[in-house]
């Protein structure tokens, strides 16, 4: 677990991490409780003069048991989890021995609390390496001392928005924010650690120094008070009112290293308690890192099938969605044909591609090196015959039945026998896959916008589908860098089907008279980033017209379409307001970009009856989402609810706090659920009505994650 060391010639000591049978050294309670002896044996040995910490794995040292973590119900629980490796720090960094990390991979998280607890950090030159403290994207805070060491190491200012924002920094970043001492070569990282032990620095941190001062502000000082005063309400503009970490994240800094590094840890240390003990850390571990590993690692591929590994794709359409997806597709090393009706429009796609990656190059997200091959990459073309050889075709024309099939029939004269997928939110992919030369070669691949940030991947498989393009679709989708749900064809899919669910009920709020501010605020209240009315104007009116058209199909006479349709008819088609694009839509838009709800809607969709109340709107945005998810399960569009939970979360941004639309039935609770719908039948409608299996779920006492295996609860 922790192998021990010591050179006699020396008096080094190297304890060397290799949790067993684990890829990477989780810090889980066997190995901690290891560390700590093994810490002890050499503080306590007086032949030991200076000490290397190291791993024996590719990385260094990554975090907690995240098992253990989500098993944590109280806050006494979750302080076990740290007190050990806590104190056992603290005895480290000031027993008067030298202590060098020598950092040959990734120290993420508990992985870098460690090395920070060390006097000195060497880190071998690996560009695949990562330095950072990102428990905040779970829903968690650093508990063995990271937000106090770091923000005593290169001050407040700097260390808070790397953990706010849990970034992970390349080495020579990190070395740069001072949080890594020497960058050597890899294979000179053990001989440089032990060079600097043997210089007998003084060991002893900053922090523990007669004279030491926070680096930057103290928190005291007038500068340190007006950077918490501006970072409190610009972090409740980016965080969810019910995820506590970040606020957590911000105590720590505020009120620790105000006062001394012992204090500091113990407020820290209690903190972390309280945050890692809440559903909402449970409900993100299970979502955010279970749900979507396991989806990452192709749960869904179908087995028995060789391996596919493009190297040449195809992509027709060089809109925003063709040439996302050539943009991405390039970034993974793929070479790429996109191809469009004209040489101008594809010409067109392809400058927009190099607009976007000067614009990222700009931000520092890609290098000029990483733009200039990314872009030798792909070829722009309006011959289909360009498309001879390669090894899939990807097309994303506009969303009509005859201009879809009339490509395909092209692409595939031109490669046949190739994976063909279609980038659709609402067009069935078995009717397309029917029309087309070889329906079992033919797939859906329902990408998000923008499609070279948005991770999720919808892959639908129509009935002609076969399993050898299913597992093709998603070994492509690996490639890409997509995490992928795989579903079966219906209208509107999965995705489309339940945004459509939650735009319609907006919709139906600003029929009754709620005025759209007030939809759109408790929608952001309740965790959404953005109000679903200001996303409908985002979206424009008129397409979301044909959208929910086409996803109500031949319910569109039925009456929540009805009055749906009718709102977005009579915003659009009558009276022109179309959305952002003219600024003039549910909103109207100043040239600044502020927005004001159109003064016209009182009179246009005047209240009906009693407003509902912020419970009411809430639950109706929100409960419609998981009812028309567990619909949709019962069809058998999909099978794993942990699916649901990752497609919500990655692909409309449902709050990750509540861990996904049917970990927010879990978290209501089963029963309650059904009686709250019920209660809103009575006073909304029968889209109310929850379905029978949700009922049976009710009374045998069973959630929704019990019937996956991804989490525990």
């Amino acid at each position: 677990m922790i192998e021990v060391s010591l050179d006699p010639n020396t008096g080094i000591a190297t304890l060397t991490w290799d949790v067993a049978g684990l890829p990477v050294n989780v810090k889980n309670r066997a190995a901690i409780a290891a560390f700590v002896d093994a810490v002890d044996a050499v503080i306590n040995d007086d032949n030991v003069k200076g000490v290397i910490v190291a791993s024996a794995k590719k990385d260094f040292i990554s975090g907690g048991d995240l098992d253990e973590l989500r098993a944590a119900r109280t806050p006494d629980a979750a302080l076990e989890l740290v007190k050990a490796i806590g104190a056992c720090l603290r005895r480290l960094e000031t027993c008067a021995k030298p202590v060098v990390a020598a950092i040959n991979g990734s120290a993420i998280g508990g992985g870098l609390e460690v090395a920070l607890a060390c006097h000195h950090r060497i880190a071998a030159d690996n560009e695949a390496t990562r330095i950072g403290l990102p428990e905040v994207t779970l829903g968690l805070m650093p508990g063995a001392g990271g937000t106090q060491r770091l923000a005593r190491l290169i001050g407040i200012a700097q260390a808070a928005p790397l953990m706010l924002e849990g970034k992970l920094l390349k080495v020579r970043d990190a070395a740069a924010l001072g949080i890594i001492d020497e960058v050597v070569p890899a294979a000179d990282l053990l001989g440089a650690a032990k060079a600097w032990l043997l210089a007998a620095p003084n060991a002893t941190q900053p922090w523990d120094r007669d004279g030491y001062a926070v680096p930057g502000n103290d928190p005291q000082s007038m500068k340190g008070r007006l950077f918490f005063m501006g970072a409190w309400p610009k972090l409740r503009r980016k965080t969810s009112p019910d995820d506590p970490a970040a606020g957590a994240i911000l105590q720590a800094l505020h009120h620790g290293v105000e006062r001394g590094i012992d204090a500091g840890l113990k407020i820290e240390a209690r903190l972390f308690a309280g945050v890692a003990s809440s559903n909402v850390a449970r409900n993100k571990i299970n979502t955010l890192f279970y749900g979507v590993n396991s989806a990452r690692r192709l749960k869904a591929r179908p087995a028995g099938i060789p391996s596919f590994k493009p190297k040449r794709v195809g992509v027709i359409g060089a809109g925003l969605m063709g040439g996302g997806i050539a943009h991405t597709a390039a970034r993974a090393g793929l070479e790429v044909v996109l191809i469009d009706a004209t040489q101008e429009r594809a010409d067109a796609g392809l400058a927009a591609i190099r607009k976007n990656l000067a614009k990222a190059l700009e931000r520092g997200h890609v290098t000029e090196k990483d733009m200039v091959s990314i872009l030798a990459r792909i070829e722009s073309a309006a011959d289909f015959g360009r498309l001879a050889g390669v090894d899939a075709i990807i097309e994303a024309v506009v969303e009509r039945e005859d201009v879809k099939a009339d490509v395909t029939r092209r692409a595939m004269a031109a490669a046949p026998g190739v994976l063909f997928a279609s980038n659709t939110s609402t067009l069935p992919i078995t009717t397309l896959a029917n029309l087309s030369p070889v329906p079992g070669n033919f797939v859906g691949m329902h990408f998000f916008a923008p499609v070279d940030r948005m991770p999720l991947l919808e892959i639908v498989r129509g009935e002609p589908t076969s399993d050898a393009a299913v597992a093709k679709a998603l070994d492509l989708c690996k490639i890409l860098g997509k995490t992928p749900i795989v579903v079966r064809d219906g209208r509107g899919f999965y995705t489309s089907r339940v945004v459509g669910a939650y735009t319609r009920e907006a919709l139906l709020l600003l029929a009754e008279g709620v005025p759209p501010q007030v939809v759109d605020n408790v929608a952001i209240n309740a965790g959404m980033p953005i109000g679903p009315l200001a996303m409908a104007d985002q979206t424009s009116l008129d397409l979301l017209l044909d959208i929910i058209g086409s996803l109500a199909g031949e319910s569109k006479k039925q009456e929540p379409f009805v009055r749906a349709l009718h709102v977005l008819d009579r915003l659009s088609s009558h009276l022109e307001r179309r959305g952002r694009k003219v600024n003039a839509g549910i909103y109207d838009y100043a040239p600044n970009g502020d927005k004001t709800a159109w003064a016209g809607l009182a009179k246009e969709f005047p209240a009906t009856s009693s407003l509902p109340g912020e419970t009411d709107i809430e639950n109706r945005l929100l409960h419609i989402q998981a009812l028309e998810s567990i619909r949709a399960m019962d069809e058998g569009i999909f099978e794993d609810p942990a699916d649901a939970d990752v497609a919500s979360v990655l692909g409309w941004s449902f709050p990750s706090s509540r861990g996904g639309v049917l970990s927010h039935v879990d978290g209501v609770g089963t029963a309650e659920f059904v009686r709250q719908c019920d209660e809103l039948a009575v006073r909304y409608g029968d889209r109310f009505r929850p379905p029978q299996s949700l009922r049976e779920m009710a009374e045998k006492g069973l959630r929704f994650c019990d019937r996956t295996g991804n989490a525990h609860g």
